[in-house]
């Protein structure tokens, strides 16, 4: 075994400080790892072992690391002070005066005082009115009354009266506006008024004049030699007498929308158990009111002195044809001669006929049209929208077919084979005629829009038939097309809204 050699002095300072420095680092490692708490140079106790020491630097506080710290730190704020609000406080409203009123800008404006200010602002809200909601039974009641107000405005613009019902006296003035053009119908502004134990009570209803293109399907007087059977209706659908069901092994009729009628029931056949609901899908009443087809008013009449309307009047039997481009042509049936050929227009197109002659009519619809015939209507081909508004909302593709007697579907030679699809809105005041019903091919009658006909024949077996009902008339109905003489609320609450006084009351 061997001794340690001895160290030079030299060498033995250099390790003693070295050693010194191992030891310090150590120490100072041991009491960071037993002091627990936070690693990032803060402590979470009262005795913090380091201390962040804040310099005005910028370059200091630019630092990585340094900034994001800073971010996260909660910043000193002042102690709050009581005081409003403001921004919760609506501003004064200023009397009409005090807007117009020029400024000087050479007045001194006194500093202004808050508390005016408040007192201004609270003074100047204004409360909203109270209402009350009427019970179904008041409601239902009062709008019935109105209704039948409504449909004796025809011989004056206004008209005022007064009523008692269950303790309340109730009085209304009925302003009619008309029209202003074939599109728009006929509405009605109803103001009422009521006392009730002190309290004036106050409601505005608007109705409008229900056209005959309201329901899908309107007739007047059915055969009872037709049957519904293999037929489809889409909309309202109403009749004023009895009428026939068959439901068989082959078809039944379907109704997607409310049925009425004006009779005390229908008759049903059936070779098997079906219940009506399957039948009458939103369901069906009977002894609802009367709708005359006799009423009918012309609106097209007008149409002679209206500069917005393009007019073609008809002297004898006339073919029509429609073109995908908004064009139209017409021929004289009889001799074949070229009577028009116009372009799509923006105006409303209406095609009226005189006394005797019958219009033919076939092709692809794109613009506004009526057509109309004292005599007869015939259907030679499918007439259809070129945009069709249940692919296209904002189709504005209209067509009426109003005639005074019939509108008849032409014999299978003329039409064609297959399905005939018409989109249109028909009134025949006498009949719908489908000829030729015997020739059984399978197919569909399409009619998309409405039919109101004082009676139909049986379409079967050449067509089943299909209505679906044009949405669209809801707002707006084809150029021209009649009207009955029944109002129905447009809008309305619902509601009574209570007025302060008389005088406001009056004032309505």
């Amino acid at each position: 075994m061997t001794r340690p050699r001895r160290l030079d002095s030299q060498f033995s300072t250099r390790a003693w400080a070295g050693l010194l420095s191992v030891v310090l680092h150590l120490g100072l490692l041991l009491i960071i790892l037993l002091s627990g708490g936070r690693r990032d140079g803060f402590s979470d106790d009262d005795t913090p072992v380091t201390r962040v020491v804040y310099m005005d630097s910028k370059v200091a506080a630019s630092r990585d690391g340094i900034e994001s710290i800073l971010r996260n730190m909660a910043t000193p704020t002042r102690a709050p002070v009581d005081q409003p609000d403001f921004r919760d406080i609506e501003p004064p409203t200023l009397l009409p005066t005090e807007f117009d009123a020029p400024r000087n800008d050479s007045e001194e404006m006194p500093p202004p005082d808050d508390a005016a200010a408040s007192e201004m602002v609270l003074g100047g809200a204004i409360e909203p009115p109270t209402t009350h909601l009427m019970s179904l039974a008041q409601a239902s009641a009062l709008l019935q009354r109105v209704e039948r107000l409504a449909e004796e405005l025809s011989k004056t613009p206004r008209a005022r009266s007064a009523w008692q019902q269950d303790g309340l006296q109730y009085d209304a003035e009925l302003v009619l506006q008309p029209a202003t053009d074939g599109v728009e119908p006929d509405r009605v502004i109803a103001q009422i008024s009521a006392a009730d134990q002190g309290r004036q009570l106050m409601t505005r209803i608007m109705l409008k004049r229900l056209p005959f293109s309201h329901f899908a399907q309107l007739i007047d007087r059915w055969d009872p030699t037709v049957q519904l059977h293999d037929d489809e209706v889409i909309g309202r659908m109403h009749i004023n007498s009895r009428f026939n069901l068959l439901h068989d092994s082959q078809a039944r009729p379907r109704f997607l929308g409310k049925v009425t009628t004006a009779a005390g029931g229908f008759n049903m056949r059936s070779d098997g158990r079906r219940r009506a609901s399957e039948i009458f899908q939103e369901g069906v009443a009977t002894r609802a009111g009367r709708i005359s087809l006799s009423e009918q008013r012309h609106s097209f009449e007008q149409a002679r002195h209206d500069e917005n309307v393009r007019l073609h009047e008809l002297a004898d039997d006339t073919a029509i044809t429609f073109f995908p481009d908004g064009g139209y042509a017409g021929r004289d049936r009889n001799s074949g001669n070229s009577l028009f050929s116009e372009r799509r227009t923006e105006q409303s197109v209406y095609f009226v006929a005189a006394r005797g002659a019958t219009v033919y009519v076939q092709g692809v619809v794109s613009g506004r049209y009526l057509v109309y015939s004292p005599q007869r209507i015939v259907v030679e081909g499918n007439l259809v929208y070129a945009n069709d508004p249940r692919r296209d909302p904002d189709s504005d593709d209209y067509l009426g077919l109003v005639c005074d007697r019939d509108i008849v579907v032409a014999p299978p030679r003329v039409t064609g084979p297959g399905d005939l699809r018409i989109h249109a809105a028909l009134f025949a005041k006498r009949r719908v005629v489908v000829t030729h019903i015997d020739h059984s091919s399978s197919a569909t009658l399409e009619i998309f829009g409405s039919l109101a006909a004082g009676s139909l024949t049986a379409s079967e077996p050449r067509y089943a038939t299909r209505i679906e009902y044009d949405w669209r008339f809801e707002r707006r109905r084809p150029p021209g097309f009649p009207s009955t003489d029944r109002f129905a609320a447009e809008d309305w609450d619902g509601r009574w809204t209570e007025a302060e006084d008389r005088s406001e009351a009056a004032a309505f």
